[in-house]
């Protein structure tokens, strides 16, 4: 769990300012503390392993509690660095950790939504589209973390990991262009773009697994699928770039045929609307 916290960290730009290593270091430190005296948090010891959002919170209060005490805390007793506690970086761990256990259940839900579906891709882009009150509700408790912006961010975080989860899955995590597996290569493309149509960003026939390159591209329609899912090339491309990888990457993919989903297969009207945006 610690991989994918601080990997969330990353992803919602926390880590430039300093505070993921601060917090991640926190949280360490704090299973060292509840390890000299757990006031019956035995059961959080080992913090990675901790999933319940309840639990974090009730160990939150512990952690606020003990703050207040400053150098008289227990937990300072075994030569612990003081800072971590006094300094409030484990109640602001705390408060990270279980705003993030509160988005990764939400996105886990939606995703068994997903599995679940049996409609049109339109109906289960309706269903996903969590109402900001829902995203507040798991955060009950949570003062600090509450507020509009907040909100907003862990919605728009949710709806891109949730298109990410599905694209990787239709596509059996793989490139539909170059076949390749690797997920942190790997992007989930919009082919109507994110900001120009709100209610397609979740559905997942408005979607293409690609590699970078190819999603740089896609995305700057400088290749684009026609009506049989051939990759075709702007004339763009082919008429400025001569360099031998152009050709290896682009010109030579030329008429290729994607590697189509298992389900859900891309839009061919959101694709035809993705040409006319280009030079094609």
């Amino acid at each position: 769990m610690k991989h994918i916290y601080s990997k969330y960290l990353t992803e919602a730009n926390i880590s430039g300012s300093g505070k993921a290593t601060s917090y991640l270091r926190a949280l360490d430190l704090l299973s060292e503390m509840l390890i000299t005296q757990a006031f019956g948090f035995e059961d959080c010891i080992d913090i990675w392993r901790v999933t319940s959002l309840k639990r974090i919170v009730e160990l939150r209060e512990l952690v606020a509690t003990e703050q207040r005490k400053g150098k008289d805390s227990i937990w300072l007793s075994n030569g612990i660095a003081p800072s971590y506690l006094i300094n409030g970086y484990c109640k602001a761990a705390l408060s990270s950790y279980a705003k993030f256990l509160a988005e990764r259940t939400q996105e886990n839900n939606l995703f068994k939504l997903f599995k679940n579906h049996k409609g049109s891709a339109s109906e289960l882009s309706t269903l996903l589209d969590v109402e900001p009150d829902n995203i507040q509700a798991l955060l009950e408790g949570l003062k600090d973390t509450s507020g509009e912006d907040v909100i907003r961010s862990v919605k728009i975080r949710l709806n891109q990991n949730v298109f990410r989860r599905m694209l990787m899955d239709i596509y059996s995590g793989s490139c539909c262009i170059t076949g390749m597996n690797i997920p942190e290569v790997n992007r989930a493309s919009h082919i109507i773009s994110w900001a120009e149509d709100p209610s397609k960003r979740l559905d997942p026939t408005n979607g293409l697994y690609l590699s970078a390159t190819y999603d740089a591209a896609f995305d700057k329609h400088l290749i684009s699928l026609d009506d049989d899912y051939r990759i075709i090339l702007s004339s763009d491309i082919k008429g400025h770039y001569m360099a031998d990888s152009v050709n290896e990457y682009f010109i030579k993919k030329e008429g290729q045929r994607i590697i189509l989903p298992s389900s859900y297969l891309p839009n061919k009207k959101y694709l035809a609307k993705h040409r006319n945006i280009g030079k094609f």
